[in-house]
């Protein structure tokens, strides 16, 4: 699942944008349009999957329909074909962040299925992003085996690798254990009832879309960065992703050890304080530093374990404190509203940067790629704006109050309310 990251977040904007040709700030406004589309699905997707999870194995056979809509937009969108525009890249980007959205909604709300431990929940939405890291850097490695290819080779050749490794590992899931959901679920607007009473839930909420825009800005610039700025070969895109998600590989066990000790909340803090003092440097590069701005991918890489173990963490939590809140288990709905406010997040993210570049008077319009640029402009963009974005989710979770203690609180009186056991 975590495969087409790079090349659908990383690097589909720039290839969209320099190599079919649609120009950066058109590129952006089309990404960010499909994402405003996009978002509406995610409370429909989550409801419905309450009311598939009334079937046995409702989650697996979401996932499954989920993931032969991505399969095939995705092969679709890596392989554009001559004259491509911008309506073939709204309709298949749409139809991949659909599937994507099928897929992502019951597979994150899994982790309350799977136990209700406040620690166990840290371990294993970690070996989950652990996973997922594995496997972009597998296709880094291909990345950078087909680094000398044209382009359009080198993406065609992702797509068919992510399908190919999708057929082996999705059949997986279906020994995955999954709680039937046996109370029916409630008509879709009544089941956001009570919402607006969860503070804790709107607050992490906000935390989490500031900190994706942080990401998605800095994921739009970092191919112009890369290719304008240290002006090395756009191949170095590979390698320093490498080094980025490797990193972030290696930094998993100790965020798990440091959210033992201080709290998943000010671990995460921790990590977004490092990465935005790493991110504060980047004006500061010029043309030939790759080796310095490697070290920077290293930092922003380890810090980039905590940022995908810890929040769906809380979030699960959060989850059971809107149960025993509300009275009512609704975790696919809020982890659809998650799910949306991720995409949303990213998609304003990457649209700001492109939209802002691509103004004419920055040089980086779709009329001449190789015209003189504002590089202050594009390394204040891709620094500092997402280090000031990621000071602010910091402020607003560092004294979080869903700590180990009161969730252990919530628990017992959730696990007396519905009669089960501590771990589902």
């Amino acid at each position: 699942m975590a495969m087409p990251l790079i090349p659908a977040f990383v690097l589909l904007p720039a290839f969209y944008a320099e190599t079919v040709g649609l120009g950066l700030a058109q590129t952006g406004f089309i990404l960010l349009l499909v994402r405003l589309t996009d978002v509406i699905s995610d409370p429909l997707v989550g409801w419905a999957s309450d009311h598939i999870r009334r079937w046995n194995g409702g989650r697996k056979v979401q996932i499954g329909i989920g993931a032969l809509i991505a399969g095939f937009s995705l092969y679709q969108l890596f392989t554009p074909p001559p004259g491509a525009g911008e309506y073939y890249l709204f309709i298949w980007y749409g139809l991949m962040l659909l599937g994507w959205t099928i897929i992502q909604i019951p597979y994150l709300a899994w982790v309350v299925d799977l136990t209700g431990d406040y620690q166990k929940r840290v371990g294993y939405n970690a070996a989950r992003e652990f996973s997922s890291l594995i496997g972009i850097m597998l296709l880094s490695i291909v990345l950078v085996v087909t680094a000398g290819s044209e382009e359009m080779a080198q993406m065609r050749i992702s797509a068919i690798f992510v399908l190919v490794c999708g057929v082996i590992a999705f059949p997986f899931l279906l020994f995955l254990p999954s709680r039937k959901l046996t109370v029916p679920p409630f008509r879709f607007f009544k089941s956001l009832s009570g919402l607006q009473n969860n503070r804790l839930f709107f607050r992490l909420i906000i935390a989490w879309f500031v900190s994706g825009l942080s990401i998605g800005i800095a994921t739009a610039c970092f191919p112009l960065f890369v290719k304008h700025i240290l002006q090395v070969d756009g191949t170095y895109n590979s390698y320093l992703l490498f080094v980025y998600f490797m990193a972030g590989v290696g930094g998993i066990p100790l965020w798990i050890w440091l959210s033992k000790r201080y709290g998943k909340h000010q671990t995460w803090g921790i990590a977004m304080i490092l990465a935005s003092v790493a991110f504060f440097s980047v004006p500061f590069f010029g043309p030939g530093q790759y080796i310095l701005f490697g070290v920077l991918c290293v930092v922003t890489g380890f810090a980039l374990g905590a940022d995908l173990a810890m929040p769906p963490a809380i979030q699960s939590d959060v989850v059971d404190w809107d149960s025993y809140l509300n009275k009512v288990d609704r975790s696919s709905i809020l982890f659809a509203l998650w799910s949306m406010a991720t995409k949303l997040s990213l998609g304003i993210g990457v649209a700001f940067a492109f939209m802002v570049l691509g103004q004419p008077g920055m040089g980086m319009g779709e009329e001449t790629v190789e015209a003189e640029i504002n590089l202050t402009q594009l390394a204040v963009i891709y620094g500092w704006v997402p280090a000031v974005l990621k000071l602010t989710a910091v402020a607003l979770m560092w004294n979080f109050p869903l700590g180990a203690t009161k969730h252990f609180a919530v628990r017992r009186r959730l696990d007396r309310h519905l009669n089960t056991p501590s771990a589902f």
